[in-house]
Order: structure tokens, then sequence, then C-alpha cells
């Protein structure tokens, strides 16, 4: 059995994602494996994960959803057009109602632009997270969620930065005009913050942000890491720049026979486990997805290796 048949023996969710990103075919969205897992687990009076929205986390409505998300479930699913379109007027509201708007936190705001685009739900809110997003922006490129919290930040977050470039991702893709052309200029420039710190290093340093960020994560919650960021790069076929190197290298230094651990995972409750072998194949997954993009003879080395 070669890496790749590995993949092709998990989870229903993993089988799709490695059909579609790793060999190509054009292969239909379900409800199945993991997503009928966490389809199970809703409440339907309450409209609800976690008897919450954004806590407790990562069993809450907002961190289910990400989920879901990611593991592309069906965007018309009843349960996910229904939970996106509650959850989101009521976060919205609260905060239009009972805080200053422009305190609204622009890490939840990218995740919640990717969440309404996935789904492509019309929604009163919807548009004005896009001018949120547009007129907020940081000076260098980027976002920061505590742009006006004192003392105030003069530069992005890689964090704010990597959840609002993943909203405009999925915004764009989805094919919607609503100030495009300025969201696809926020796009490029949040990019470029992020590549002009080599996707991990300190601002104008060699110095890492975090060593947390050397190390992939999934699921990846709101946090930032090489693996997230090479992903996102990845998907909308970016092409590589050296400032990508120092990450790349990263990763391939990190695979073990070809393919990734499972990671340690970020505290908090969790519904279920996800992966409990040594080796993780959604983080294996992920590697051979950026491989296969910007090093494609890595990863048909990778991906056809004999499991071991």
């Amino acid at each position: 059995m070669t890496n790749l048949e590995w993949l092709l023996t998990g989870d229903s969710v993993i089988i799709y994602l490695t059909k579609k990103y790793l060999l190509d075919e054009n292969v239909e969205k379900h409800d199945n494996g993991f997503i009928k897992k966490y389809l199970k687990l809703y409440n339907e009076q309450e409209m609800t994960w976690g008897n919450g929205y954004y806590g407790p986390k990562w069993i809450s409505t907002h961190y289910t959803l990400y989920d879901l998300r990611y593991m592309e479930i069906n965007p018309k699913n009843q349960i996910y057009q229904i939970s996106v379109s509650n959850y989101i007027k009521v976060f919205f509201q609260h905060y239009k109602l009972d805080i200053d708007i422009t305190k609204y936190d622009l890490c939840i705001a990218g995740m919640m632009v990717d969440l309404l685009s996935y789904g492509h739900i019309e929604h009163e809110y919807f548009y004005p997270m896009i001018d949120y997003i547009i007129d907020y922006k940081m000076s260098d490129g980027g976002w920061n969620c505590r742009y006006n919290h004192k003392p105030f930040p003069k530069i992005s977050s890689v964090y704010t930065t990597i959840n609002v470039l993943d909203g405009l991702r999925t915004y764009i893709e989805q094919g919607y005009k609503y100030r495009i052309d300025e969201v696809k200029k926020c796009f490029e420039q949040g990019v470029k913050v992020l590549l002009s710190r080599k996707l991990i290093y300190k601002k104008n340093t060699l110095i890492p942000i975090h060593e947390d960020m050397a190390k992939p994560h999934f699921p990846y919650r709101w946090k930032y890491d090489y693996l997230r960021v090479l992903e996102l790069l990845a998907k909308v076929k970016y092409e590589y720049v050296a400032d990508m190197k120092p990450a790349i290298n990263i990763l391939v230094d990190s695979m073990k026979n070809g393919k990734l651990l499972r990671g340690s995972k970020i505290p908090g409750r969790i519904h279920f486990d996800l992966e409990e072998e040594t080796y993780g194949r959604f983080n294996t997954l992920r590697a051979y997805i950026v491989l296969k993009h910007f090093e494609p003879k890595l990863f048909e080395k990778f991906a056809h290796m004999s499991f071991a």
C-alpha cells in the first residue's frame, strides 16, 4: 500500500478531499463520514452545536461550522444553511445593537465571510462584513483584530490576516461581484504581508513568530501555522516565490516516511477524535496539496512511497 492509497482508506471526508485535490477527480459533495457525525450532534431547536455560538471552544456552533466548511459539506445542506444564517444574525446583531460595530472581531468576520460565501447564503449583514474588512485594513496591507484596542498596534497580525484571507479567498472563488476588485487587491496585499515575513518570521527578522507556528495543527481553529498558509496559497494556485522557501523546508523536513504526524491538539473540548493513529491523514493530505502545487516531484515521491 502506498501513502496515497493509505489516504484512500480513511474516512469518506478524506477520500473525497484526496480525490478532488490530489487526483483531480470531479467528485460530488457529500454529507457522510465525519460530516454526518457532526450533523447528528446538531440541536435543531436551538439551531446550535455545543449549546453556544462562539463558545465553548471547540464544540460551539462557530467552530463546528468551520470544521464542516473545511470538510466541504454540501453547501446546500439545510442544517448548514439554517445554522449559518441564524448564527450570523445573532452574533452580528449583538455587536450592532449592544457593542460598537468597530469592535467587531476581524478574525471572526473573516471566518463568517468564509462560511457565508461557501454556502452562497444571502444575508443582510454579509456585505457590511465585506465593507468592514476592506475599510479596516492596516496600513501594511494585513489585518489586526486589535486595531482599535489600546495600545494601538502599528502592524498587522498573522492570525487575523490568515482568517480574513481564507474568507476573501472563498468570496472570490464563489463569484461574488460586490467590491470585488477591492477584495482581490486586499487579498493580494494580505498575502504579500505574510510573504514579507517569509510566512513564519517576525517582521524584518529571521526570528520565528512563535514556535507553535512551525507545527501543523488540524483542526487549526483560529490559529496560524506554516501549513495553513501554504495550503491556502496552494489552493489559490499562487505562483512560487522565494519567500515561501523557509516554510516549505519546514514541511519537507517534518515528513516521516512521506507523511506528517497527526500533530498536537489545540486544547479545548471536542465532539470526538478525528484521528487516533500516529500519522495524520488530514495533515498528510494538506501537505500533499502544498507539495503537488509547489514541489510536484516531491509530491510524487512521497505519495507513491510504500506505507510504513
